[in-house]
C-alpha cells in the first residue's frame, strides 16, 4: 500500500482473531459434520487453523480486505475517500457541524458521529498521515482513524504566556510521521496577537510523540499562523505561513530532530497571493496558486519533483470556461488533491445539494461528483463546506497503539 501523504505505512498485524475458518477446496475431503451442523448448516467444510498461519495470511491480505473483516463485512472501502465537514441544520433548531467520511467513486456520505460537535467548524486546513487526521477543536487536539471509526483526544496542552498574551491567541496542530523512527508526533503552535520588542509575532511551540503522554516544550521556529495548511513529507511537516513583510514562505520542520527550517516559494509563484496552499500530489511537495480559478478559470500548481535540490516544475490549469455551468451558485471553492493526478474543486457554500468537481490534470477532463446520503436537514437551507476535503489512506492502525 502506497503512502503519499507522511510516509511509509504503519505494518499490519494480526486482528487479535485466535483462529479463522477457511472453506477446503472441493476435491478434499470434507471432515465429518455433527448432528447439530447438519441440521442448521453452520460451519459446514470449514477447518481451523493455527495462529501463526493466520497472521501470515492477514499479513498478505490488502488493508481494505482486512477492514472488511473487522468490520464485519458490511462497510465498502473505496479506493478513493476523504473527510467531509459541513455546516448547517443538524436539526430543524440546531445549527452545528457534522463530519462524513465520503467515498469518492459513488458520491456517497457516511456519518461520523463520533466527530460531531455542536459548535461551528474552524474551518482549519486538516492533514491526513498514514490514514490518521490530526484536528483542533476548540482547544483541544483530536486524532482520527476514520477507517476503524476510532476518535482520540489528546491531553490539553497550553503555553506558558503572560495572562495578558492569552486574548486573541489562536493555535493549530499538525501531525507528522518520521520513517527513520516509525514514530507518530504532534506539534502545537500558539501565535499572539502581539508582537515582541523586535516586533516579531509572539509563538510558542510543543511536541508530543504519540506513545507518551505529555507534551514537551520546543524552541519556536520562523512560523506565524499557517494560511494554506500543512503537509507531511519526506519526514518534515510543511506550512504555508508569513514572514515579518508579510510575504509568504513555506517552513519545515523536521520531525526526528524537531528543528525548523525556511523553504523559499518557487521561482514565479507569487509570495503575496490570497488564494494559495500546499498539497501533496504525487508524492511532492506542491504548492497550488488559485488567485483566479473564478475569473480566469486557471490555477498554477508548483510542484517540488527534486525535493532535495530543490528543482520546482510549474503546471498551469486552465478549465473549461463552462465549468460553472449548472451548478449551484458560489463565489468561492475550496481547491484541494486527495489522489495524483487530480484536483478536487468543492463550493464554500451551496444549497440544495452539496457536490465536488473532479479535474483530472493528465486528461483535461472535469466531472461533477454529487453527494448522497445526507440528512435532509442539511439540504433544507444553504449549508457551508467547512473545509477542502481531505484524502486519506485506509489504515488499520488502532489509536490506543500509537
Amino acid at each position: 500500500m502506497a503512502a503519499r501523504d507522511g510516509g511509509e505505512p504503519p505494518s499490519r498485524g494480526a486482528l487479535g482473531a485466535e483462529s479463522l475458518r477457511i472453506p477446503l477446496g472441493p476435491t478434499e475431503k470434507q471432515p465429518r459434520r455433527t448432528r447439530e451442523e447438519e441440521a442448521t448448516g453452520e460451519n459446514a467444510g470449514l477447518t481451523e487453523l493455527p495462529t501463526k498461519i493466520i497472521s501470515n495470511i492477514l499479513s498478505r491480505l490488502p488493508v481494505k480486505t482486512l477492514l472488511r473483516i473487522s468490520l464485519g463485512s458490511v462497510t465498502r472501502c473505496s479506493d478513493l475517500t476523504s473527510l467531509i465537514s459541513i455546516v448547517g441544520n443538524i436539526e430543524p433548531t440546531h445549527f452545528g457541524c457534522r463530519f462524513f467520511s465520503l467515498d469518492h467513486q459513488t458520491g456517497f456520505a457516511v456519518p461520523l458521529g463520533q466527530l460531531d460537535q455542536t459548535i461551528i467548524s474552524t474551518g482549519q486546513e486538516w492533514q491526513s498521515v498514514n490514514g490518521l487526521i490530526c484536528f483542533d477543536i476548540g482547544d483541544l487536539t483530536y486524532l482520527c482513524n476514520i477507517s476503524t471509526r476510532e476518535v482520540r483526544v489528546l491531553p490539553p496542552a497550553r503555553p506558558k504566556f503572560p495572562v495578558h498574551l492569552h486574548r486573541g491567541m489562536r493555535s493549530f496542530s499538525a501531525l507528522g510521521f518520521d520513517p527513520v523512527t516509525r514514530r507518530y508526533k504532534v506539534m502545537k503552535t500558539w501565535v499572539s496577537n502581539n508582537l515582541n520588542h523586535a516586533g516579531e509575532v509572539i509563538t510558542a511551540n510543543k511536541i508530543l510523540t504519540l506513545g507518551t503522554n505529555s507534551w514537551r516544550k520546543i524552541n519556536s521556529g520562523p512560523i506565524n499562523f499557517p494560511c494554506g495548511g500543512s503537509v507531511c513529507i519526506n519526514g518534515s511537516i510543511h506550512f504555508l505561513t508569513l514572514d515579518l513583510m508579510s510575504n509568504k514562505i513555506i517552513v519545515a520542520f523536521d520531525v526526528e530532530t524537531e528543528k525548523f527550517r525556511t523553504l523559499a516559494l518557487p521561482d514565479g509563484a507569487p509570495n503575496q497571493v490570497h488564494k494559495m496552499k500546499l498539497i501533496a500530489f504525487g508524492g511532492c511537495l506542491t504548492v497550488l496558486d488559485y488567485e483566479h480559478l473564478e475569473d480566469e478559470n486557471t490555477i498554477s500548481m508548483y510542484v517540488l519533483e527534486d525535493y532535495k535540490n530543490r528543482v520546482w516544475m510549474e503546471r498551469p490549469i486552465v478549465l473549461p470556461r463552462s465549468w460553472k455551468e449548472d451548478l449551484s451558485r458560489s463565489e468561492e471553492f475550496h481547491v484541494s488533491s486527495v489522489r495524483a493526478g487530480e484536483i478536487l474543486l468543492a463550493p464554500k457554500v451551496t444549497a440544495g445539494e452539496v457536490y465536488f468537481l473532479s479535474y483530472d490534470v493528465e486528461k483535461g477532463t472535469l466531472k461533477k461528483v454529487q453527494v448522497h446520503g445526507l440528512p435532509p436537514s442539511l439540504l433544507r437551507s444553504p449549508v457551508i463546506i467547512a473545509c477542502a476535503p481531505i484524502g486519506y489512506v485506509h489504515s488499520i492502525l488502532a489509536l490506543s497503539e500509537v
